[in-house]
């Protein structure tokens, strides 16, 4: 099939999960995972433990004849397709993105399988931009766009085709740049200049690599050409603080961006942290948090006057209530970072922490907030991360999928508990079971705008 030949079944329901990019590592049961063979021949088996948000999902990744030298890290998903990097080998000292194997695993039960991608061309590794289009069928394409150093409006699209399984490359600029700046952009926030790519999703017949500080880049994956074309994003509130001493942090700590019915819509979270004499840098006090939203009903007419701003709230006018998870501290007073605005609400009201006591504290939650309500809707308890992985940033994926695919059956649930969790927690996940069982046999969609890395 051509590439450039798009899938047209269209979910009538939406469903999405909140995907753990680091993907744990614990051998799955046979019956709930399919198995495929790294570059050196060692055995990989993989399985997708599927929960509802706000409760983490989980890839299980397993090597029976080797040890991870790093933490296997999924790198995009879209549908039931879960694109993800394993190194088998020592531990280097210091990262080699590079080194090791890309595999898909379908997660589908009707069509569940692993198979290992050749690598690519070049330098390309785990840390570059990859994104998942689904086409006709099974066949799917797989996508990186990467700078040049040329010039800021040239890219190296490299491409990997599942029919032929091969890689190709080509070189393309973009032909419609964004609209330029309005205003100039003083040093501290100087970043925002050039794209840096920090979420990659799939829409329609487009792939969007998105600069969360600065703009979106929309690739036609429909045509051979690959056109790019350039559209901005609102300017971060740092610059209208008027603090120039303040800089940018990772775009996917403070902004996320979703489409949802035809409306883009971008969040921002930004913390008022108070920081003593002497102490190091995030170690400070947060003093309370604020929730900023903007829509754009016509996101391809390249323009800034489209943005349009939504809903501004303070944590401290955010009312808490009572949950069965218990937060250490007032809502206002907890480090927050990478939102995530809810697949399933379609106006975008229901957004996505992560939280912690303080800056790079080990352990986090994840809560549930309602904008339009000023309250907190659920609070869980996030998954612990891998060691040495960093503890702020690219620790969740939202996934979204957009066709169906059947869920894990029951009886595979029954096992990937008892393999997965010890004996006092199974009663938990029981309950957990019992509540999302009308799900269990039916036709899901799930979905995957990118959210890791």
């Amino acid at each position: 099939m051509p590439i450039g030949t798009a899938a047209t079944t269209m979910p009538t329901v939406a469903s999405w999960i909140l995907l753990h990019v680091h993907a744990t590592v614990r051998q799955p049961p046979k019956n709930a995972s399919a198995v495929a063979h790294s570059s050196n021949n060692e055995k990989i088996y993989a399985s997708l433990l599927r929960q509802r948000p706000p409760v983490p999902s989980n890839l299980y990744v397993y090597c029976a004849d080797g040890t991870f030298g790093e933490t296997p890290r999924v790198l995009s998903m879209v549908d039931d397709i879960i694109l993800f990097h394993a190194y088998i080998g020592p531990a280097f000292p210091s990262p080699k993105p590079w080194k090791g194997d890309f595999f898909i695993y379908r997660s589908d039960s009707n069509r569940r399988s692993l198979e290992r991608l050749p690598h690519p061309q070049g330098m390309i590794g785990r840390d570059d931009p990859f994104g998942i289009f689904p086409r006709e069928g099974d066949s799917y394409t797989i996508a990186a766009l990467l700078p040049s150093i040329s010039s800021m409006y040239d890219f190296e699209l490299h491409l990997f085709d599942s029919e032929t399984r091969i890689w190709s490359r080509k070189n393309l600029t973009v032909g419609s740049r964004q609209e330029r700046f309005k205003v100039d952009i003083p040093i501290n926030i100087s970043q925002i200049l050039h794209h840096n790519t920090s979420t990659v999703i799939t829409l329609g017949g487009s792939m969007c690599w998105v600069d969360l500080w600065r703009g979106i880049l929309f690739c036609d994956m429909l045509s051979e050409k690959h056109a790019l074309t350039g559209v901005p994003l609102p300017l971060p509130l740092i610059y209208y603080s008027g603090d120039r001493s303040k800089i940018l942090g990772p775009a996917k700590c403070h902004r996320s961006i979703a489409f949802l019915d035809g409306c883009t819509r971008l969040v921002e979270v930004n913390s008022d942290v108070s920081i003593a004499e002497g102490t190091e840098f995030g170690c400070g006090r947060t003093e309370d948090w604020t929730i900023t939203t903007w829509y754009n009903n016509n996101v391809h007419n390249n323009s800034y006057d489209d943005w349009h701003p939504d809903i501004t709230l303070k944590a401290s006018n955010i009312i808490l209530g009572n949950h069965s998870v218990k937060l250490p501290l007032g809502l206002q007073y907890l480090f927050v970072s990478d939102p995530t605005i809810c697949m399933n609400n379609r106006d975008g009201y229901i957004v996505y922490l992560t939280a912690r006591e303080k800056y790079m504290h080990s352990k986090s939650w994840i809560i549930a907030i309602d904008l339009k309500k000023r309250k907190v809707q659920s609070v869980v308890l996030s998954g612990p991360v891998p060691p040495p992985m960093p503890r702020i940033d690219t620790n969740y994926c939202t996934c979204s999928i957009s066709k169906y695919c059947t869920s894990t059956s029951t009886g595979i649930m029954q096992e990937i508990m008892q393999v997965h969790f010890p004996p006092e927690k199974q009663t938990v996940m029981r309950s957990v079971q019992r509540m999302t069982g009308r799900s269990l046999h039916r036709k899901v969609n799930l979905a995957c705008t990118f959210h890791g890395n």
